[in-house]
C-alpha cells in the first residue's frame, strides 16, 4: 500500500531539510513545488487564470495570522514603517507582508521556511513557529497574505515562483 501524501506533507517535507542549508532546502521543495503548482489552472498560453489557494485556506489563514502574526507584522500585513532601517539590535524589524515590500521576491518554499524555522541567526528576530503552528496552518497564513497583494504583485510573484520550480 502507498502511503499518503498531502499537499501540505509535500510542502513542508522540504522545509524539514532546512538544516542542510538552504539550497538543499529550495531544491528538496521540487516535489512539493510541482504539487502546489499542479493545483493552480492555467490558461493554454502558460498563464495563471487564478491564485493557488481557495477562500477556505485564506479565512484560516486569517484567523491563524491574527493570533500570531499579526502582534509583529500588523492586522492587515503592513508592519511598521520604519521596517528598512535596522533597530538598535541592528536586527531589522519585520516586514509587511501586504505586498508593499519584498515578501513577494521569496518562492513559497522560503516563506514556508521562514515561519517554520525563523529568521536564520542574526539576520532578524522572526521566531520559530516549528511546534506551535501545524504545516496546513503555515501554509494557510502564506495564502492570507498573499490574498492581500494586487494582481500584479501576486502575478510577479509567480513567476518567480516558476523560475524557484525549474532550478
Amino acid at each position: 500500500m502507498q502511503p499518503t501524501v498531502t499537499r501540505a506533507g509535500a510542502i513542508m517535507t522540504g522545509v524539514a531539510l532546512a538544516g542542510q542549508g538552504l539550497v538543499m532546502a529550495i531544491r528538496s521543495f521540487l516535489p512539493a513545488v510541482a504539487i502546489l503548482a499542479a493545483a493552480v489552472p492555467a490558461h493554454a498560453d502558460g498563464e495563471r487564470s487564478e491564485r493557488w489557494y481557495d477562500s477556505s485556506r485564506v479565512e484560516s489563514g486569517r484567523e491563524v495570522y491574527a493570533r500570531n502574526c499579526a502582534i509583529c507584522h500588523g492586522a492587515r500585513g503592513e508592519a511598521a514603517s520604519d521596517w528598512r532601517t535596522k533597530d538598535a539590535d541592528g536586527m531589522f524589524p519585520p516586514p509587511p507582508l501586504n505586498g508593499s515590500a519584498h515578501t513577494w521576491h521569496h518562492p513559497f518554499g522560503i516563506l514556508a521556511r521562514q515561519i517554520k524555522f525563523g529568521a536564520p541567526e542574526g539576520a532578524g528576530k522572526m521566531p520559530a513557529f516549528q511546534g506551535a503552528l501545524t504545516d496546513e496552518e503555515i501554509i494557510d497564513v502564506i495564502a492570507w497574505f498573499q490574498s492581500l497583494w494586487p494582481d500584479e504583485i501576486y502575478a510577479r510573484w509567480w513567476e518567480i515562483q516558476q523560475r524557484a520550480s525549474r532550478q
